[in-house]
């Protein structure tokens, strides 16, 4: 325990300037996918900036907190309230926002501004040396629907190691750094989807979006393809480390093989990540419905994790990139960070 960070929440906002972040999300997002026409007259004012919510959204992601939770946490530590920028009320104290006012404004707001948070976050990381790019990783993961009555769902097949054949959900397509074990970029998809049509795209965008110049790729048997392994080669100047798909031995005659039993098992990594964020950050199976709560819900998971790198790392503590645990405090769950926060309230 001495080795660890412990950073509280007012900590992570004020040294990481979240608010600032959140609010070039939504300015950024707004730009790119203009929000919904605003309602007619009448009703109350819309008193929470968008910036506010998402980085609400954010914390809650990082202490896996519930909207209760979260309103009685901003309530007890007045300090995160304001630096989370919410308005002053008639007391002068700060107004914090119903469950059901984040619950709907969330939903309302959608998911381009989580997305755009942690595309910056990802840039913001690249630019302070926090992970290179330069040997990646492509794979997916399923995540699992919340209900059954979900429309934009599927039922596909599921991983080997997995104890049923058939999974109703969606699967989340990862771009990888091997060497920080950090996400780059994601796809999300229905469940019924092959793998092998979004390595491209992904590797195209993290080329424009993010400026990488990779050197390995890897990727597994889902993904064989000669165009795809011609296009990495001549195109990104990069070694295709992909291993023959079984089911296409009849066409590997006269093919050099594209990697080696050393090279394959670094792939290993990306199964670790998965292991880490859909266990600690509850993403194997959100209480969410829907494609854009899912997607929501993923960008500010992916989100979250560089937010702890981030953090570890201007803390001069790069061995800790990967755990959250060790980076912020009190994560044994909502009840107890709410009685730490208000007993140093009290004594304050």
């Amino acid at each position: 325990m001495a080795t660890a960070l412990h950073l509280d929440a007012l900590t992570l906002v004020t040294r990481l300037h979240l608010l600032e972040l959140c609010r070039v999300a939504v300015q950024v997002a707004q730009r790119q996918c203009p929000p919904p026409l605003p309602a007619g007259p009448g009703g109350a004012p819309r008193v929470y900036s968008e910036e506010s919510l998402l980085l609400w959204a954010l914390l809650r992601t990082l202490w896996r907190l519930s909207f209760q939770e979260l309103h009685d946490w901003l309530v007890a530590w007045p300090a995160l309230a304001w630096a989370c920028g919410l308005p002053r009320g008639a007391d002068d104290w700060p107004r914090v926002p119903s469950k059901a006012q984040q619950s709907r404004r969330l939903r309302a707001a959608g998911a381009p501004a989580s997305e755009m948070l942690f595309v910056l976050l990802v840039r913001a990381g690249l630019w302070l040396g926090v992970s290179r790019g330069c040997d990646l990783i492509i794979d997916s993961a399923p995540i699992l629907a919340w209900r059954r009555a979900d429309p934009d769902a599927a039922v596909g097949h599921a991983p080997a190691h997995h104890p049923r054949p058939l999974l109703r959900g969606y699967r989340l397509h990862t771009l990888l750094c091997r060497g920080t074990g950090l996400p780059l970029l994601f796809r999300l998809s229905p469940a019924n989807v092959h793998d092998a049509p979004f390595a491209r795209p992904l590797l195209e965008l993290a080329v424009r979006l993010l400026g990488l110049r990779p050197r390995v790729v890897r990727l597994d048997a889902a993904y064989w393809g000669l165009k795809l392994i011609a296009w990495i080669h001549t195109v990104l100047h990069a070694a295709a480390v992909i291993p023959w798909n079984p089911k296409r031995q009849k066409q590997r005659d006269g093919l050099p093989p594209t990697w080696t039993a050393e090279e394959l098992g670094r792939r290993s990594s990306i199964e670790r990540f998965f292991s880490r964020v859909m266990v600690f950050f509850r993403l194997q199976r959100p209480p969410v419905s829907g494609w854009s709560a899912v997607e929501t819900r993923v960008a500010l998971t992916y989100a979250a994790v560089w937010v702890v790198a981030i953090a570890a790392w201007q803390a001069g503590r790069p061995d800790l990139i990967r755990s959250p645990r060790l980076v912020l405090a009190c994560l044994g769950g909502g009840g107890v960070m709410k009685r730490d926060v208000c007993a140093r309230h009290r004594s304050g």
